[in-house]
């Protein structure tokens, strides 16, 4: 049987609470205010008073008074990276550590941005951070004017006046090329998804750069529009044609699919006959038979650094911007070797 709701019950305040627990109505908001002072007898009194009485804290009208909500907008795009789970994860527990709490907005393309950000001021959020997604600067003067500070991850613009948290994407093309180079690589095809990321093309072109300043290697095809598991397997049928002595792949589920495609369809033995790399050094990269060498990305000091800048601009809206370069590591495994 369904209970019914009482439609008469009163809505308990603050001030029900002070008056049971026999403290100010300062005292009580206090209590519920994370990092406020309070001593704890005065905050045993009105927890007591609180559970009795079934009070729970109105957190939008604090923030009327505060002018803070408490939220952070959270702006994502390219869900198809592997890694955004566990991203959007590790965002919400840390920022829960930092007493706030996480609005998402997806987009699927650019003109989702925009509108993902107005959507998000809507709730009055005290900041944003942006994943891989780029603002225009109209809505990014907007959010400055509402002392809503964004952090761009991933992306940046010289004409948006605004924290940025990045990969540094050219040191991981020169590291690639220079360690494929020393292991006695010479023939060598780049595969990666979306041809327009900027991030992959200073890969690339920094990967280019060292082929030519040494004078070793030719890069055969630079392929574009192929990304994940069964589209690097099925990719493969062409790329033999050319006879690669390694493929550096921009994403380790293509790489694998290299692998799969090589040793199960054309009986390859790997990395004897054809090397692979992969990029992100996601766990399935390191079990049993995949051994894969891959770029491993600095992703929880990604997270830490653009959560301190955001915080940080929070506390005080003066602070100038802040551009943050992080460095990757290249992790040898048992798809390349020297030759």
């Amino acid at each position: 049987m369904a209970m019914k709701r009482n439609k008469n019950r009163v809505r308990v305040t603050s001030h029900n609470v002070a008056e049971l627990a026999g403290v100010s109505r300062s005292a009580v908001s206090r209590t519920f205010t994370p990092n406020a002072s309070v001593s704890s007898k005065t905050k045993e009194k009105v927890i007591i008073a609180a559970n009795k009485l079934g009070y729970r804290p109105n957190v939008m009208a604090r923030s009327l008074i505060t002018k803070k909500t408490q939220l952070i907008g959270l702006v994502m795009a390219d869900w198809n990276n592997p890694f955004y789970a566990t991203t959007l994860k590790s965002y919400s527990e840390k920022l829960q550590k930092e007493n706030y709490q996480t609005i998402l907005a997806t987009i699927n393309n650019n003109s989702d941005i925009d509108t993902s950000i107005e959507f998000l001021l809507q709730y009055q959020v005290d900041g944003i951070i942006m994943l891989s997604a780029l603002p225009s600067s109209d809505v990014v003067d907007a959010c400055n004017q509402k002392d809503t500070p964004i952090v761009l991850v991933g992306n940046s613009s010289k004409s948006i006046n605004t924290c940025t948290v990045n990969i540094d994407h050219n040191a991981i093309g020169k590291n690639l090329a220079n360690l494929a180079i020393e292991l006695g690589y010479r023939r060598f095809v780049l595969i990666r998804g979306d041809k327009n990321i900027k991030s992959g093309i200073q890969r690339t072109e920094a990967f280019r750069k060292v082929l030519e300043k040494e004078n070793k290697g030719e890069i055969l095809a630079n392929l574009t529009g192929i990304l994940g598991h069964d589209e690097g397997r099925n990719a493969l049928a062409d790329i033999i044609k050319i006879k690669p002595e390694i493929i550096i792949c921009s994403s380790d589920l293509t790489a694998l699919g290299i692998i799969d495609g090589a040793r199960v369809d054309y009986n390859l033995e790997v990395p004897k006959d054809i090397a692979v790399i992969g990029f992100g050094n996601n766990p399935i990269s390191s079990w049993g038979m995949n051994r894969l060498t891959t770029v491993q990305l600095p992703h929880e000091k990604l997270i830490d650094e653009s959560i301190g800048c955001l915080l940080r601009r929070i506390d005080d809206p003066e602070l100038p911007p802040k551009n943050i370069d992080l460095q990757s590591v290249v992790i040898t495994r048992d798809t390349t070797r020297q030759i």
